[in-house]
């Protein structure tokens, strides 16, 4: 067992900037002495100090011998993983590299159809070939969830030819599936299995958490340290958990994937962050779990709120929940979550994860102060009391639509020539952009698929209620990109 208190990448990057070298290398800014002086009175010395390259002693991220290996291998220990790699660029370019290390050009596929835009990023860049595992959909707080049981494995018993599993757990609002039974049935029909676990950095370090994927004994895992624990925005740690990937072809596509000139900064808070978990990491994550649960007890003895919990779990749609990530649902207070967000920020000054169309969602982590929570709870009993009484004027959003009929894969489509119609004018055509509306985050149409009346009634719906449709070319979202007609 390694000594998980040390900091071998951190501790070099000290020691290097306390050699006062006389630097004549990247980057540009020359250890700060270029940088303006407000900006450098703002962030301070050290941080332009710490921005470093791939100079003596530090080693480098895509070729690591020195210090970053050590500091990789430490992290590998803390979360069980076989290997772990760091990310600078997010858990975007590690969910690429899971799908590309593994899956050939032409390759099918099986991947749930609400996962991140990066898996889709991933299919086109490797001309993959899908197919989606549909999810069930929690009717109380109106989001999809996970595949049942009996869909994965019809989808796994109808299509022996693909030889890869790509799902996403937990999901934003820290919803779980059930993972052990994905994994073991995916290793049980010979495949392998990738996890998208960009929510779920934190649960190996506390029992009272969802189940990690590296736990499961998934082959590869993606997790965004910068989520819910304490690294810098764009960190994150790709873990594999078997022998069944080829780790070599990993690295060899995170280094075609990834900057080659990886930031030092990023790298420091990786390493630190993984010591403070390894060493501390349950403790500071029992004082999360106990002011996310008080709040959730507040909150629901307020009028017109919800705030759900475990008592969510172990249904098809619902197998576990994530403690720390503060769900309410306001929908009965005649106010959309996306009106709700709004009065927060404009009337309280409190600045909340995101909000749909039903719910809001604070994140509570190992750094959140128990003030912020005294601030969001008030603020939340302030407009209980104004609006108790009153009657909504929200009309109930359409069902999320079906997965429409794929004629083209999404490569095909994303490839070919294109044009531009109105939204309303695109039912019929074959769809040449994902359309994304977030929250929640979930395709509703993707590269190749024939756009449908209820697609089109719920992006509008969704844009006209303060949803934001990622994915399209058009800022207004009134226009999407469609294949051209012949």
């Amino acid at each position: 067992m390694r000594d998980q208190s040390r900091t071998p990448f951190f501790d070099a990057v000290q020691s290097y900037i306390g050699k006062h070298r006389a630097g004549l290398h990247m980057p540009g800014h020359m250890s700060g002495q270029g940088i303006h002086p407000r900006l450098k009175e703002f962030w301070g010395e050290n941080v332009f100090l710490s921005d470093l390259t791939e100079v003596e002693g530090l080693d480098y991220l895509h070729r690591p011998i020195g210090v970053v290996k050590e500091a990789q291998e430490l992290a590998a220990e803390a979360y069980g993983a076989i290997e772990s790699f760091f990310l600078v660029n997010g858990s975007t370019v590690g969910n690429q590299a899971m799908i590309l290390s593994t899956c050939d050009p032409n390759n099918r596929v099986i991947v749930q159809r609400n996962s991140h835009r990066s898996m889709y990023g991933a299919l086109i860049l490797n001309e993959l070939r899908p197919i989606y595992l549909e999810a069930e959909e929690d009717r109380l707080l109106q989001f999809q969830t996970f595949p049942s049981k009996k869909t994965f494995a019809r989808v796994l018993r109808d299509h022996p030819e693909a030889k890869t599993v790509f799902v996403t757990n937990p999901n934003y609002f820290g919803i779980s599936s059930d993972i052990d039974y994905y994994v073991q049935k995916a290793h049980a029909t010979g495949r392998r299995i990738l996890v998208d676990e960009a929510h779920g950095s934190h649960f190996h370090f506390h029992q009272d958490l969802p189940k990690s994927a590296v736990d499961a004994g998934a082959d590869m895992v993606v997790q965004s340290t910068h989520k819910t624990l304490a690294g810098l925005t764009q960190t994150s740690m790709l873990h594999l958990g078997s022998r069944r990937v080829d780790k070599e072809l990993v690295r060899a596509t995170l280094t075609m994937l990834e900057s080659s000139s990886p930031s030092y900064i990023l790298m420091t808070a990786l390493d630190v962050a993984r010591m403070q978990m390894a060493t501390n990491g349950h403790d500071l994550l029992q004082r999360a779990i106990d002011l996310a649960e008080d709040a959730r007890r507040r909150i629901n003895n307020l009028e017109g709120l919800f705030a759900p919990g475990r008592e969510r779990a172990h249904t098809e749609a619902v197998y576990d929940v994530d403690l720390t990530k503060l769900t309410v649902h306001v929908s009965r207070l005649g106010l959309t979550g996306f009106q709700v967000e709004d009065i927060l920020n404009r009337d309280y000054n409190v600045e909340i994860e995101l909000s749909d169309l039903e719910n809001i969602l604070a994140f509570i982590t190992i750094g959140t102060p128990r003030e912020a929570v005294e601030i969001l709870i008030k603020a939340l009993e302030d407009i209980s009391r104004k609006r108790h009484g009153k009657t909504s004027t929200i009309a109930p959003p359409p069902p999320i639509p079906n997965i429409p009929e794929m004629v083209l894969f999404p490569f095909e489509a994303y490839y070919a020539k294109r044009e531009r119609v109105r939204m309303e004018d695109s039912v019929g055509r074959i769809i040449a952009e994902l359309v994304t509306p977030y929250p929640p985050g979930i395709p509703i149409t993707v590269p190749g698929e024939v756009m449908t009346h209820e697609c089109v009634d719920y992006m509008v719906f969704m844009r006209d209620h303060g949803a934001d449709l990622q994915g399209i070319i058009d800022k207004t979202a009134r226009y999407v990109q469609v294949v051209k007609e012949r």
